[in-house]
């Protein structure tokens, strides 16, 4: 008996003695046999679902090993920035969210990249304040490393220009010393200290959104990683878990532990690799150095447009 049967596709073997194939025979979620159409077909039972693929690429699954999917899947909810072409379509994009929305409320967003933009130009508070002056504003750039917000949002974290960059992080001023918008690497922690936190069922939600939009790339399995210290992971954790014990972990999922939890990891006896096929608690993120795209990657020669080295992060 078998509980998946493909048949009429195209299937690389890697075995040398048979390496073409037209059809696979899936058992509890594991490869039970690949062959012929009719070798295959014989192994189905009733009740056994057949797939005819249509002369289709039978591929395995990918596994990403460096996604933040939490992150991700609550940005889907968010301003997608990634297609932004120029820092007018940024602005028209939060200009028709502030539409939306109802005056003091967060308006988040991700994924701007300004190197795919003609004017290559980190965006600064000023060109939000005008298509979002009631509401305050926060855009990561694509590498999550920087953060850019408005006059509201640096007024509801409280960063003013007496407020010094707090260790391993930046605060962008302006020539009189005042914040101009962009917050980098730990600086970002002054800003998310005060945005209000998805719920457990808006996590689990947006998780559950995710699932296929990878499933249609291909992903079957992610690593998932902390962001910095980790202040992410614990409702990750507690996210993933409820999905899996509800069977709807619709991916396999290796759950990174952060280096500053290492001792409790290790106090209480846990070990790499605890858990099951579908969530596991895999390896320890290190996070040391920045990104280059924001410009916070130490350097030993300075970046041509700032003239700083970046940031020595360290564990």
């Amino acid at each position: 008996m078998t509980d998946l049967v493909l048949v009429n596709g195209k299937v690389y073997s890697q075995d040398p003695d048979y390496p073409r194939a037209t059809a696979v025979a899936l058992r509890a979620g594991r490869i039970r046999a690949v062959g012929n159409d009719d070798e295959i077909r014989a192994l189905a039972g009733p009740g056994d679902e057949v797939v005819d693929l249509q002369g289709r690429r039978v591929l395995p699954g990918f596994h990403d090993c460096h996604v933040h999917y939490q992150d991700w899947s609550l940005g889907l909810e968010q301003l997608k920035l990634a297609d932004a072409g120029s820092l007018e379509e940024l602005r028209q994009g939060v200009a028709a969210r502030a539409r939306e929305l109802p005056a003091g409320s967060w308006i988040l967003g991700q994924g701007w990249d300004e190197t795919h933009w003609d004017v290559a130009r980190t965006p600064v508070a000023a060109d939000l304040d005008d298509v979002a002056p009631h509401h305050p504003v926060a855009l990561w750039r694509s590498d999550l490393h920087l953060a850019v917000c408005n006059a509201a949002a640096l007024r509801a974290a409280g960063i003013d220009g007496n407020t010094p960059d707090p260790p391993g992080g930046i605060i962008d001023r302006d020539a009189e010393g005042r914040p101009a918008g962009g917050l980098r690497e730990r600086a970002i922690d002054l800003l998310t200290a005060v945005i209000p936190p998805p719920t457990e069922d808006e996590t689990v939600a947006a998780m559950r959104q995710g699932f296929p939009l990878l499933h249609r790339l291909g992903l079957t399995g992610v690593h998932d990683y902390r962001l910095m210290d980790g202040h992410d992971g614990p409702p990750a954790f507690r996210a993933y878990q409820r999905l899996r014990a509800e069977g709807a972990l619709a991916l396999r999922l290796w759950m990174h532990v952060a280096g500053t939890h290492l001792d409790e990891a290790i106090a209480l006896g846990l070990r790499s690799g605890f858990g099951d096929d579908w969530l596991r608690v895999g390896h320890v993120k290190m996070f040391t150095d920045g990104s280059q795209g924001a410009h916070t990657a130490w350097m030993l020669e300075p970046y041509e447009d700032t003239g700083g080295h970046g940031l020595p992060l360290r564990p």
